[in-house]
């Protein structure tokens, strides 16, 4: 009797865990049946400013192998390889809702890449926008959120001749900056840690679009979710080194403040400390950045054998760093408000018992905020004799 339990018992087991290993695919679905968006766009409505203008870029699988075939590899197929596809609606959801109607297939968010934000948009506010892709498991964290001058969707239809698929050339060329260090690393996840911190503020990459050329051009600033305004190139590179620690692109300076005798010089290897303390509820902040750099380039003639002349050289590009990173302040805090350099992170975590104390949005105005550069030459190239 004993024998006959155990083998029913051996027998049955196996029966009730089958069901569980079926029920994993009932909702399954072939990628065939799917419709692959890899990129979206968010504007506000011209139309209706109420209601939100949803963009989204499909690519047309075959017209892409098509072109591909006919021997001219990656150039030249983005005007026929993707279909752009608007919709409005109240919410992002509801957008996405009646964009669907218009479609045969289930969109699939999956492959999507790049979440393209207009302007307008982002000075409205991004924490409604960007709330349904906080909470849809399809998303990826690792995409991109760009803001774009003008509308969000000048950004999906426009048509690089370099690449089939129009989004692939915006994702390599942020990513292409983002390893050697010119253009900020921000994705979608990052962008969501930085929304929700109130110890320093987020930006997000920023790019122009004219007809088909498109062009990174700094980053937008926030204070808290909306965009305040925007950094140049130059003064985003500086904000890069200082709170990323990242190379940020080359540096144009006047050799003995003479505008026709000009020096390039790259950056191998950034390092920044910052060293915070308090005079009753002022913080003072001081921010030491280390340079290691090559010379590219100079337009006049100099011994670069003396050692002299590469101290002058390495003391003109950190005034001249230290002159511009000054005005950057100047900006940041009284004209946009906005934490970029992640000062109030570095209090909040060095300093808890004083943070608890502060109310960094009012005190940041006030802070005195300075920053040093120790710029070293280590290559200065061949020279012609």
């Amino acid at each position: 009797m004993i024998k006959h339990l155990r083998l029913m018992t051996r027998l049955a087991l196996p029966l009730c865990l089958l069901p569980l290993l079926l029920t994993g695919c009932w909702d399954r679905r072939e990628i065939e049946e799917r419709t692959s968006v890899v990129a979206i766009a968010i504007d506000k409505s011209k139309e209706h400013p109420d209601m939100i203008l949803l963009t989204v870029q499909i690519p047309i699988p075959i017209r892409i192998a098509g072109s591909g075939a006919g021997g001219g590899g990656g150039g030249g197929g983005g005007k026929d390889s993707v279909q752009v596809m608007s919709a409005t609606g109240r919410t992002v959801v509801d957008a996405f809702q009646n964009l669907q109607k218009r479609l045969n297939q289930e969109l699939f968010y999956g492959h999507t890449r790049i979440i393209a934000i207009g302007e307008d948009a982002a000075k409205a506010g991004l924490n409604h926008i960007l709330d349904p892709f906080r909470r849809d498991p399809e998303i990826r964290r690792l995409l991109w959120p760009i803001v774009v001058k003008g509308e969000g969707r000048e950004l999906l239809t426009a048509k690089p001749i370099l690449e089939q698929i129009p989004t692939v050339y915006i994702m390599t060329l942020i990513e292409n900056g983002a390893k050697s260090g010119r253009i900020p690393d921000i994705n979608l996840g990052s962008f969501f840690i930085d929304l929700s911190s109130r110890s320093r503020d987020p930006y997000l990459n920023y790019v122009e679009v004219n007809k088909d050329d498109i062009k990174w051009s700094g980053v937008a600033l926030f204070r808290g979710d909306r965009m305040v305004g925007r950094l140049s190139e130059r003064d985003t590179w500086r904000v890069m080194r200082i709170r990323e620690k990242k190379d940020g692109g080359n540096i144009v300076f006047q050799y003995r403040d003479n505008p026709g005798h000009l020096a390039t010089i790259n950056t191998e290897f950034v390092s920044s400390k910052m060293k915070v303390s308090f005079q009753g509820d002022k913080a003072i902040v001081r921010i030491v950045v280390k340079i290691e750099s090559n010379l590219l380039e100079k337009t006049f003639d100099a011994d670069l054998m003396d050692s002299q002349t590469i101290k002058q050289m390495e003391d003109d590009a950190a005034r001249y760093l230290e002159d511009n990173t000054a005005k950057l302040i100047g900006k940041l805090q009284h004209e946009y408000k906005s934490d970029a350099f992640g000062i109030g992170s570095h209090i909040k975590a060095r300093h808890p018992a004083m943070w608890k104390k502060m109310n960094w949005e009012k005190q940041y105005p006030e802070a005195d905020i300075r920053v040093d550069y120790d710029v070293r030459l280590r290559n200065t190239g061949m020279e012609m004799r």
